[in-house]
């Protein structure tokens, strides 16, 4: 079967072969052929609780999804770590809040993450090294806590001038912006008449 309607009428009299058409909206076939009117959707087209979605472990990246899979699968000595590196993460974003205005912003947070992630590595690491024996380890600890402080840092810096931005968000850094052009907008018109 020719998914081309051959040309008719007008196209047909100028020497084309096919017709460009389009069906109209009720006739076009679904754009996904999967039914999109099964359970996961409520009725209201959203997806409903317990849909299969988002069971997937291939899309989730929370409690099921395929890094803490991975995760689960690691040295029981740096899980110990990882646990210790989630509670830090989670204490100094909670000081963080409290001391920029009571909230930070998800690229603070993710700034704060990193920094216990790094914390996490460089105790696994250091831990590794004291019971090998190997310096390379400790090295490697060392380098990673340098890390984290400059995480710490950054994470710091950009709540700070975040807050600072949120106190200046009640429109008085516009409304002087306005009455500054306002005055140069009178001095002007009076400079030309």
């Amino acid at each position: 079967m020719n998914p081309w309607r051959t040309a008719h009428g007008a196209a047909a009299a100028v020497g084309h072969l096919v017709a460009s058409e389009t069906a109209p909206a009720e006739e076009l076939r679904p754009a996904s052929p999967a039914d999109t009117d099964r359970r996961d959707h409520g009725p209201d087209g959203r997806f409903a609780v317990g849909n299969t979605v988002a069971r997937s472990k291939r899309l989730r990246s929370g409690l099921r999804g395929a890094l803490v899979a991975l995760e689960s699968k690691a040295d029981v000595a740096w899980q110990a770590a990882d646990k210790w590196g989630k509670r830090y993460g989670s204490h100094r974003r909670g000081e963080l809040a409290r001391a920029h205005g009571g909230s930070i912003s998800a690229g603070v947070g993710s700034l704060v993450e990193d920094a216990a992630m790094l914390r996490t590595d460089a105790r696994y690491w250091r831990a590794r090294g004291m019971a090998d024996g190997n310096p390379d380890y400790s090295k490697l600890a060392s380098s990673l806590l340098a890390q984290a402080r400059g995480c710490e840092r950054d994470a710091w810096e950009l709540a700070s001038r975040e807050a600072a931005a949120r106190e200046d968000d009640d429109g008085a850094a516009l409304r002087r912006e306005q009455a500054e052009f306002q005055r140069q907008l009178a001095a002007n018109n009076k400079g030309g008449t």
